[in-house]
């Protein structure tokens, strides 16, 4: 029982050292802050890229093929409809420390990713 209480203090102290902490995400919860914050920017995931336009447009490059689609915000979350590759909507959770927008699938109880600009 010792050794696994001291396995976890280990655990414990490696994820509070410098390095390891999680980064402070705030959600993003109105329309206004979100066309502040993320609209007109160019959104970096890998060698994938897009932007949300202010006409609720969006546009870029996915797998190396145009990426476009239609934009919406609806009850806190940010909604688009893709008119290429999958074809479909969904709704997203968005979250900012700043310099990093994690975003979250399903309205938040999907799968997570990462942009960077």
């Amino acid at each position: 029982m010792t050794r696994l209480f001291s396995s976890l203090a280990l655990v414990a102290g490696l994820l509070c050292a410098p390095g390891f902490a999680a980064a402070d995400f705030k959600a993003i919860t109105t329309e206004a802050d979100f066309r502040t914050l993320v609209v007109g920017k160019k959104l970096k995931f890998n060698k994938d890229h897009f932007v949300i336009r202010r006409n609720g447009k969006l546009s870029g490059n996915f797998g190396g093929k145009a990426l476009k689609g239609n934009w919406a915000w609806r009850d806190g979350y940010w909604c688009r409809t893709l008119t290429t590759h999958s074809k479909n909507t969904d709704c997203q959770l968005w979250e900012t420390d700043g310099a990093t927008f994690r975003v979250t699938r399903s309205k938040g109880t999907g799968q997570s990713f990462e942009y960077t600009q």
